[in-house]
């Protein structure tokens, strides 16, 4: 079982994450088209145009979220795999699937998106949803309520379209019959393998040939360019020590937070609410129907189970149509004034909303008490001391930035801030201290103002609120390193090299007895190596090596044959491998116990599901409007 998922999950399963997938994860936040200072239009899809500045800030964004998930991810490497281009292909993606999406009627309410957005764990505070952790995250990415409730349903409703793909195709038993034949497949090899560390034993390189390779490629043997940097931090916890904290300011933040706490608690309700939809019935037909719920609810029947028999919304009608606990404002206008004059047990009139008509109920009143002084004291210390510290770190920050503008050194600067200016031994950009490990600093540390003409830098923000400033204060030019402290090197390099070329010619000849017919201990003998065998190799084994598999599962072979015909594999590191399957097993020989079989039906025919929309997507691209103006995506803003 587990080598037919290896199979299914391969390279086609690579390609479609690359092709289909990553699109639908790139965006890491909601909103889509806006034009901004950066009025330039990179494409156009259906004649609505996608500007240059909305997909900096996409690509942006998709890299900080790399850089989180993996904080050793290098500039280089994101520089090479998350391009403008790359994250464009996925905007395009999304807005030729939200077309087809709204072409095919399909719908998803605000008050879904709502119920969605308030389970987010990310604006979570202290176990349950905060309308002030929800602004402050909003806020800090440039993004208003509307327009992420706006952006969040148009991303559910391209998963929708997306799923009617995906999550409805299927597969039948003898197409997974075939799979696990093919996929669970294992073959016996026969092989000779050359390793170049065994050959690099049998050469030398001379004195003299160590010298003369030195002299040849000195460019290749150079110390870089090294600095003697002096630097300047500011940093919150440098001032943390100078904050006093009174009793009185503890009490008046505990207060504050008491009264702020309460008053949103004493306005969020537990709220049920059951939807009449208007898309498959007039407005008139759904206030009727509202009405005869409404009375069925006042004879006795319980507002729970009116949900599960008459609701039109599927994200609550079988949880009785309970949204959870809602703030003042977390639904439209029309409901969210409706909410106000309920009390726990109120059924409301039925309220219109673009969705449908609404009956809503009340199921409980938010009556939590806040925890007493004396909990809450030691954290309330901590967070007064850090936002006083932080006051008095920004103050300073604002006169850093005057002084190190202002001077041609640190050491002014340094004196009337009261801080101590550091400085490194020699360095290479490329080798910082870990204090000034930034691509922010090796960028400024490049800057002509800098390099060139000895000013101090800018003042760099950097992780951990953190700033600082930094000067160079000597320079050594790049210089060739002595022959003795890079002979051992240039001597393995020759010694490579011969080995290689030795490689080379025995491959050459190996090639040539396999087309001539001999065996395999011919080819051993000329390797000066012995025979090994492995039995039962798998499609996902590493050894041999995986490109001597991946070929030996192209070879035909029969039991009459008895061994396949001799290849001969070259191996990334200069060394090869000559090889023969000498036996096939199928894959598939014991039945599946039912749960697993059905699992892997599942498998295959969500695999069918990814193909299929590949399909789509293709089709889409063909058949809608797409424009892309490369130029003006390379082009740099003015």
């Amino acid at each position: 079982m587990q080598e037919f998922r290896r199979f299914v999950r391969g390279p086609v399963g690579k390609v479609l994450l690359a092709a289909i997938i990553l699109p639908f994860i790139i965006s890491g936040f909601y909103g889509y088209f806006t034009g901004g200072g950066d009025s330039v239009s990179v494409a156009e899809v259906d004649g609505n145009k996608i500007y240059r500045n909305y997909v900096t800030a996409r690509t942006e964004r998709l890299r900080q979220m790399l850089r989180q998930q993996s904080p050793g991810v290098s500039e280089a490497m994101l520089d090479a795999y998350v391009r403008p281009e790359m994250v464009l292909e996925g905007i395009i993606n999304e807005q030729l699937t939200l077309s087809a999406a709204n072409s095919a009627d399909m719908a998803f309410s605000e008050v879904q998106a709502a119920v969605e957005i308030r389970s987010n764990q990310a604006f979570f505070e202290n176990g349950k949803f905060s309308d002030e952790q929800f602004e402050r995250l909003l806020r800090s990415q440039g993004m208003t309520p509307r327009g992420y409730l706006d952006g969040y349903r148009q991303d559910r409703l391209t998963q929708q379209y997306r799923f009617a793909f995906t999550g409805t195709d299927f597969a039948l038993p003898g197409e997974l019959a075939e799979q696990r034949r093919l996929g669970e497949q294992t073959r016996d090899l026969s092989y000779v393998q050359l390793s170049l560390a065994d050959l690099e034993s049998q050469f030398n390189a001379t004195d003299e040939q160590v010298a003369q390779y030195y002299q040849d490629h000195q460019d290749q043997f150079m110390r870089p360019e090294r600095y003697r940097i002096s630097y300047l931090v500011l940093s919150p916890e440098q001032y943390e020590a100078q904050v006093d904290v009174s009793d009185d300011d503890i009490r008046a933040e505990y207060e504050a937070r008491r009264s702020m706490a309460e008053s949103r608690a004493n306005g969020s309700k537990e709220v049920a609410h059951i939807l009449i939809g208007t898309d498959e019935r007039s407005a008139d037909e759904a206030l009727e129907r509202a009405r005869e719920v409404r009375e069925a609810i006042e004879g006795g029947e319980s507002f729970a189970d009116a949900a599960k028999t008459y609701s039109d919304d599927p994200g609550s009608a079988d949880n009785g149509g309970n949204l959870g606990m809602l703030a003042p404002g977390s639904l439209p206008e029309a409901l969210d004034e409706a909410l106000k004059s309920l009390s726990v047990g109120d059924v409301s009139e039925p309220v219109v909303s673009e969705s449908g008509v609404h009956l809503l109920t009340v199921l409980r009143e938010d009556k939590q008490t806040f925890p007493p002084l004396d909990e809450m004291r030691e954290g309330l210390i901590a967070d007064l001391k850090a936002a006083r510290a932080q006051s008095m770190m920004m103050d300073a920050l604002a006169q850093m930035e005057e002084l190190v503008f202002e001077h041609g050194d640190l050491q002014t600067p340094a004196e009337q801030l009261g801080l101590k200016v550091e400085t490194t031994d020699w360095v290479a950009v490329n080798d910082l201290p870990a204090e000034l490990d930034s691509p922010k600093v090796r960028e400024a540390l490049n800057t002509p103002a800098v390099k060139e003409q000895g000013h101090n830098s800018d003042v760099l923000e950097l992780d951990g609120g953190r700033y600082l400033a930094v000067h160079l204060e000597d320079r050594q030019e790049p210089e060739p390193l002595p022959l003795d402290q890079v002979a051992d090197r240039i001597r393995d390099t020759l010694k490579g090299q011969q080995a290689r070329e030795k490689a080379l010619s025995l491959a050459e000849q190996a090639r040539e007895l396999a087309k001539e017919g001999k065996a395999l201990d011919e080819i051993a003998a000329l390797a000066n190596a012995r025979i090994e065998e492995q039995s039962e190799v798998h499609r996902g084994a590493r050894q041999p090596a995986p490109m001597v598999v991946q070929q030996a599962f192209t070879l035909p072979w029969t039991r009459e044959q008895g061994a396949s015909e001799i290849q001969v594999a070259d191996l990334p590191n200069g060394g090869w491998v000559a090889f023969q399957v000498t036996g096939v097993t199928d894959g598939g020989q014991e039945p599946l116990p039912e749960s697993q079989q059905k699992q892997a039906l599942l498998q295959l025919g969500e695999m069918e599901g990814e193909r299929d929309f590949e399909q789509v997507m293709a089709f889409l691209r063909d058949t809608r409007d797409v424009t892309i103006h490369a130029d003006e995506l390379r082009a740099k803003p003015e």
